[in-house]
């Protein structure tokens, strides 16, 4: 036993140290980073397409969701999407496509042997979509069906948490009627927008050599177009007040605080903040909701009137952070980056998400930060200005209403 526990102790310092990322990138502009594992025969690839904060679309909020299935769904270059499903199958890969905020990010698991395999069925998934207008209407029908079956108190919760994701736009809502007024041109349109090598990052973790990842990302994704400079700009609109709705006789309160942070050392204080808070707050009712362009709500939910959140809430504005809290809040940074390197998996998103929106806080960034800037930060987040509050049951309750800009006509 005690042979065992020392060769444990032994392995753990090699184990804990962080696999480093490499890098490199196409001529057409796709990003490519590489973790290289030899201790395992499998291969991760995880493609993330998106927008960046400088280029994001005012997009109809139902084009997400619209374009997730139908990407899901869709014929394949030459290939039926039974076929391709097929495909994948018979070569023992898993391959799955979900929904971020800032875009879309495919998921392929593969073993060391089908590596080639895995590179050309993931290029032809997001660079080989074949949309047609019966693809829009299946997805339309199945979203429409979702919305239908959702209760009033689903409905209120995904409205609020849509909102939260880029409190900065006025979205028009996911519904029935909105999605009937989305065309095929909007919707190939959207994607063809999103799907560029420019706006895409391959992150790669494995059983492969920087080498052996330069020739299979150029041989299949290469030929990836590389397609003209977006022309779409933001258009900034007064924060939007989510519904606050009566949906049953029990009466509960979510209170959200959304803020997005405005240069790199009030990231590195924010990235401290989202580990810092649901422990101070409590992890049983305080949620940390990312959201699209860098935007991060903090949400509090409770049976419990919302007066007493506010109350609770101003008090840790006012009283701040202390010495201790800061030490507390880096250690827990750097506890949970360490643990990061014995979760590939997990490093893999975390990395991918850090180069697709541009935005990671180092080591460096996180020591750099001091008591007045954490709590400069802190008091930026806690503004009940602009607050967002969902009260499900009881009598709706209606806050003051912030004016809005006329919205421009939608064109088909």
């Amino acid at each position: 036993m005690k042979i065992l526990l020392a060769a444990l102790l032994l392995a753990l310092p090699s184990a804990a140290q962080p696999l480093p990322v490499q890098s490199f990138q196409l001529k057409n502009g796709l990003r490519v980073l590489l973790i290289e594992d030899h201790q395992h025969p499998v291969i991760h690839l995880q493609l993330a397409a998106g927008w960046g904060r400088s280029q994001e679309p005012k997009i109809n909020a139902c084009l997400g969701p619209l374009s997730l299935g139908v990407l899901d769904h869709c014929t394949v270059g030459h290939r039926s999407r039974e076929a391709f499903n097929r495909a994948v199958e018979e070569r023992g890969l898993a391959l799955t496509l979900s929904g971020i905020p800032d875009g879309l990010v495919w998921n392929l698991v593969a073993g060391s042997p089908e590596a080639e395999s895995a590179f050309a069925l993931l290029a032809d998934a997001v660079s080989r979509p074949f949309i047609v207008g019966g693809d829009l209407d299946d997805q339309r029908v199945r979203l429409i069906q979702e919305i239908q079956e959702k209760t009033p108190r689903d409905r209120a919760r995904t409205t609020f948490l849509r909102q939260l994701e880029r409190p900065d736009l006025t979205l028009e809502a996911v519904t029935e009627m909105a999605l009937r007024h989305i065309f095929i041109e909007e919707l190939q349109g959207f994607i063809q927008e999103t799907l560029r090598p420019r706006r895409a990052v391959l992150a790669i973790s494995g059983d492969l050599t920087l080498t052996q990842a330069r020739q299979l990302t150029q041989l299949n994704f290469g030929t990836w177009a590389e397609g003209g400079d977006s022309t779409i700009q933001p258009t900034p609109e007064a924060l939007a007040t989510p519904p606050i709705v009566a949906a049953s006789d029990v009466k509960e309160t979510s209170l959200a605080l959304p803020f997005r942070a405005a240069d790199a050392p009030q990231r590195a204080a924010l990235d401290l903040l989202r580990i810092w808070l649901p422990r101070r707050l409590g992890v049983d009712r305080c949620i940390v909701h990312p959201g699209a362009a860098g935007w991060c709500s903090l949400i509090l939910t409770t049976p419990s009137p919302t007066s007493v959140e506010k109350e609770e809430l101003r008090a840790l504005r006012n009283s701040g952070l202390s010495a201790k809290d800061l030490e507390q809040a880096k250690a827990l940074w750097h506890a949970q980056d360490r643990a990061l390197g014995l979760r590939p998996l997990e490093r893999l998103t975390a990395t991918t998400m850090s180069a697709l929106l541009g935005e990671a806080s180092s080591e460096k960034d996180i020591q750099a930060v001091n008591l007045i800037g954490l709590n400069a930060t802190l008091r930026a987040w806690l503004n009940f200005n602009v607050a967002r509050e969902l009260v499900l049951g009881g009598e709706p309750i209606h806050p003051p209403q912030n004016p809005t800009p006329n919205r421009e006509a939608k064109s088909k």
